[in-house]
């Protein structure tokens, strides 16, 4: 357990400092979404064998609900992804505290931005639970790059709408931070947990007449 907790530290760090750096002025661009999908996919890769690369409350509540996670872990799992989240937070304010006095929090429109963080969360926990717990795909070498590859693609297609969270803990290191009006924490974070957990729960009804298939020991990431 005490291996696994580091790992999604290590991992919720880096994703988050990426994120946080890629977006503070005068490094932000036109490519950040690309940064952090290139980023993902090799923290995902370098954490996925020991840990499953959670780095996102969203998928530690997506695997519980599809029956690949205990409920012994969930709370240590969350705790340490919130904590990690905040601490690159902490690091990105301390490299560019001045940088940092003038940005302007986003207030996007709430429907809209929900939205869009609901349908993406959705995605990303759909693509998480189909190339790395099921069985039919254990073993593939491309599970870092279709978990990156649809991070990016949503951080593209719905970055001016909702800033592209699909994560509870970035939203809240973004709020940290100042890129996200507070106001969006609560909202974001209640759609983003119910989309996850939407997502567990049709991939394990879909998995039903093979439970194997919604074994932990079965999946990609078998210890």
């Amino acid at each position: 357990m005490r291996n696994k907790l580091i790992a999604e530290a290590i991992g919720t760090y880096f994703l988050y400092l990426i994120i946080g750096i890629c977006i503070t002025p005068p490094t932000v661009g036109d490519f950040t979404p690309l940064a952090v999908a290139i980023g993902l996919t090799a923290l995902v890769y370098s954490c996925g064998h020991i840990s499953k690369a959670h780095f996102n409350p969203a998928t530690t509540v997506t695997y519980l609900s599809a029956g690949t996670h205990s409920l012994r872990e969930f709370l240590p799992y969350i705790l340490v992804i919130y904590l990690a989240a905040s601490a690159a937070a902490g690091t990105v304010y301390f490299l560019f505290a001045q940088a940092l006095t003038e940005v302007i929090a986003a207030k996007p429109n709430l429907m809209h931005a929900l939205m869009a963080e609901g349908l993406f969360t959705l995605a990303l926990m759909w693509v998480i639970l189909n190339v790395a717990i099921a069985k039919k795909t254990a073993g593939n070498a491309y599970y870092g790059i279709a978990i990156g590859a649809i991070v990016g693609a949503g951080a593209y297609a719905v970055g001016p709408i909702s800033s592209a969270a699909f994560n509870p803990a970035v939203t809240l290191a973004l709020c940290l931070n100042g890129f996200l009006a507070w106001d969006y924490l609560l909202p974001y974070s209640i759609t983003q947990i119910l989309a996850a957990a939407g997502a567990g729960f049709l991939f394990r009804s879909m998995q039903i007449t093979n439970p194997e298939e919604l074994s932990a020991e079965k999946g990609l990431f078998r210890p």
